[in-house]
């Protein structure tokens, strides 16, 4: 019989993603009978005498949100393997599995800009790696777009501790939501600073999403239902985190030595509620025809659907389309139905026929055509890319 192999977790649990990792690592370790679990606090007295113990609860290896320094320089002291799964902290050596922060920015970006949206806004910190990053990204592809970001120039007064769910905000960000182009579109790298950014917007008096749309990361549903009005989020693949770490930890044990790389996965797609529910657009015939295809994406819909239920003729409707959106009736048909098939293949295991009827395809072999046209790979490729890690070399 092999020898027990005990891991430890060095976690706080408070955000709703790091739950989603621990819930990766359990369906991991469930083809690992032989392993034993310890919980770890952070803490660094408890965690310092966690590392000294003795038996068969001293751990072999950890996974860890290293995500403060004060806890990095305790671990950097162990010399058993480790795993961080924390984006806080940049220059940690430890091998890491995470979310593509470029691929989440760049998600911001086509969310805002689908819907119509032409000012842009950023509330983050420049002291944490998962901000920065997405901030980068989101502004580059805004500038590609040939538009302007706009970030919160209260940065140096904008802390944020790891440990709990609480930024501080400086009262001068209501006067720079203020002083923002409507409608805009601000993008906040995390819920929980998403939410107190809704209430700033309440205290500023400034109405969601009609003036401000605010978008964040993560999809905690009970911060996000609960804000008002109800928050949109970027949905992280969290349980695939954890899996990942686990068995690049598996290896690890097993004498493999650490990738000069870090493994990150991208990010499954919006969970889109109140908070970006806008059309920045000066036509009503235009909304109109865009929130029927959107409201009906399950369904498989044709011009003539969207065309019963917009009292405009054909011709005028698309030009009308292509002016404000550049792109025609068909084609935002087209665009609608692919984004719900991509979120259903990152968050289902519905069987392909069945997924493509809830898509709003006609057929399986149509839903097909469409991912190889657009995207350059089958919808059974695609889903195992959402589900297989991206590794970026050097991270």
């Amino acid at each position: 019989m092999s020898k027990p192999i005990c891991l430890g977790l060095v976690f706080r649990d408070r955000f709703d993603y790091y739950r989603g990792v621990l819930r990766g690592i359990r369906r991991y370790l469930e083809t690992r009978p032989q392993w034993l679990i310890t919980s770890i606090s952070p803490e660094p007295s408890s965690l310092q005498r966690s590392l000294r113990m003795s038996g068969r609860l001293r751990p072999d290896g950890l996974i860890a949100q290293v995500n403060t320094r004060q806890l990095y320089r305790i671990l950097s002291r162990w010399r058993r393997p480790i795993i961080n799964v924390s984006a806080v902290l940049s220059g940690v050596r430890f091998p890491r599995v995470g979310v593509d922060d470029i691929r989440v920015g760049q998600l911001a970006s086509d969310h805002f800009l689908e819907r119509g949206l032409c000012h842009f806004g950023f509330v983050g910190s420049p002291d944490y790696l998962f901000s920065t990053e997405r901030r980068a990204a989101f502004g580059q592809a805004l500038r590609k777009a040939g538009h302007v970001l706009a970030f919160y120039d209260g940065h140096a007064n904008l802390k944020y501790n790891p440990l709990s769910q609480q930024w501080d905000l400086d009262p001068s960000l209501q006067r720079w939501l203020r002083a923002l182009p409507k409608p805009a579109g601000v993008f906040v790298p995390n819920d929980s600073l998403a939410v107190q950014v809704a209430e700033a917007c309440q205290r500023a008096e400034l109405h969601v999403p009609d003036e401000v749309s605010i978008l964040g990361v993560d999809n905690d549903e009970p911060h996000c239902e609960l804000t008002r009005p109800p928050l949109s989020s970027i949905i992280l693949p969290a349980e695939q985190v954890g899996y990942e770490a686990a068995t690049l930890l598996d290896r690890l044990l097993a004498g493999d030595k650490p990738l000069p790389t870090a493994i990150f996965l991208p990010p499954i797609g919006v969970a889109t509620r109140r908070s970006t529910d806008v059309l920045a657009i000066d036509d009503s015939h235009v909304i109109a025809a865009v929130r029927y295809i959107r409201e009906h994406a399950h369904l498989p819909l044709r011009v003539d659907d969207v065309l019963r239920h917009v009292p405009v003729g054909r011709r005028t409707l698309e030009r009308r389309c292509r002016l404000a959106l550049g792109r025609g009736l068909g084609e935002e048909i087209r665009r609608t139905h692919l984004e719900r098939a991509r979120r259903l293949l990152a968050e289902t295991d519905l069987p392909m026929k069945v997924l493509a009827s809830q898509a709003g395809f006609s057929s399986l072999s149509y839903m097909g055509l469409v991912f190889r046209q657009e995207l350059g790979l089958s919808p059974t490729a695609y889903r195992r890319q959402m589900r297989s890690p991206v590794r970026h070399i050097g991270s």
